[in-house]
């Protein structure tokens, strides 16, 4: 295979993406108590993030077509960096919630490059998508275990650790040369072509992305929270977030294996149905035990939803260079939104009306899983 640097790169990257989005989650209640957030702040914290995501993609993709792929890519995880060590030492509010735009802005910059990356490298193989979403899961699930143990210290020193992490992915793209594969897999007027647009099997996968970042970002956003606000210990809290991605991590390696003999999209129906079912059903219990189990199976339904989007997204991104950036845009402004407002929702009606806010996304998603069942994706 030619390029195997950056082939390999590309899944740490995605296993420090994993890690960068539960370090957010995890740190979120010291966050808050330090510097004395409302749950509307904190939420706002979050979209602030979320904020950043938004912004990614198109931000990433026309840096790239201006200042090519390498120099995008060590400057974008430079922004990482530098908001992750701004969030841990700044004692100013406008700085820590500019901190988590530039995080937000850097870590869905890289999660469009490795994507996109994969998706030529393999013409988007559902198994491969799927082993690169595994990577992402195993960071999710070291995350808070990392956390909440240099937390013993401060959670100021568990930040800066997964800053120095980025740091270690900085310095492995600046030294890879060749970046020809990506710089001339689409030639000609598909480098600024919009044309994408107009397809309206690409909007149905852009809808389920939206509505699939909503679910994934307030849930990581607010679990923490939610479970220490049902009166369970930080380090129970902490445990149910790396649970999650526990099973996450083992449904997309089921789900790369199932791909192979199950259509991707009764996968992902069938998927979103269980996952609407289990989210209620942590919402509905109270026990430590039955909580558990309702979020290990919340994971395990989720786990195949993103990578059976990003591979069905295969026929456009590949063909134009800005549909990637541009549907992780479409998709994160629904992981802008749905944080702040579980936040809002729940300043007023408490944080089960909140938290069942996001249930109404999981619904949304089953309708649009239903519509792309029945839809041929052709770029």
């Amino acid at each position: 295979m030619k390029n195997k640097m950056l082939y390999y790169s590309c899944f740490y990257a995605f296993l420090y993406c994993g890690i960068i989005m539960m370090t957010i989650g995890s740190a979120l209640p010291d966050v808050s108590s330090a510097y004395n957030l409302s749950h509307s702040m904190s939420g706002a914290l979050l979209s602030c993030y979320s904020l950043g995501n938004l912004a990614s993609g198109v931000f990433w993709a026309f840096i790239a077509l201006y200042l090519g792929q390498k120099l995008a890519i060590v400057i974008l995880i430079l922004l990482v960096v530098m908001g992750l060590s701004a969030l841990a030492l700044t004692h100013l509010h406008i700085i820590l919630f500019t901190a988590c735009v530039l995080i937000g802005l850097g870590r869905g910059s890289i999660v469009s490059f490795t994507q996109r990356t994969i998706n030529i490298f393999t013409d988007g193989d559902p198994g491969v998508i799927g082993a690169l979403h595994a990577t992402f899961a195993a960071g999710a699930i070291i995350a808070p275990l990392i956390f909440s143990a240099l937390r013993i210290i401060s959670w100021r020193v568990g930040i800066i650790f997964v800053a120095v992490l980025g740091l270690i992915a900085l310095i492995t793209f600046a030294l890879i040369k060749d970046y020809s594969l990506l710089d001339g897999s689409n030639s000609g007027n598909n480098n600024k072509s919009l044309a994408f647009l107009r397809n309206k099997g690409f909007l149905i996968i852009a809808a389920l992305m939206f509505l699939y970042l909503c679910c994934e970002f307030a849930l990581n956003g607010w679990l923490v929270t939610y479970m220490h606000y049902k009166n369970m210990t930080l380090r129970y809290a902490h445990l149910m977030a790396a649970l999650l991605w526990v099973v996450m991590l083992i449904g997309r390696l089921a789900c790369a294996r199932l791909a192979k003999f199950i259509s991707q999209k009764n996968i992902m129906l069938y998927s979103s149905i269980g996952a609407a079912i289990f989210f209620t059903c942590m919402l509905a219990c109270d026990n430590e035990i039955t909580i558990a189990l309702s979020v290990a199976c919340l994971g395990l339904c989720m786990a195949g939803i993103s990578p059976i989007i990003y591979s069905t997204s295969a026929p456009y991104t590949n063909k134009y260079n800005l549909a990637m950036g541009i549907l992780f845009t479409l998709g994160c402004t629904g992981g802008t939104l749905m944080p702040f407002v579980t936040g809002l929702v729940a300043e007023y009606y408490g944080f089960d009306g909140g938290m069942s806010a996001i249930l109404v996304t999981f619904i949304l998603l089953i309708i649009f899983a239903l519509i792309n069942k029945n839809w041929t994706h052709e770029a």
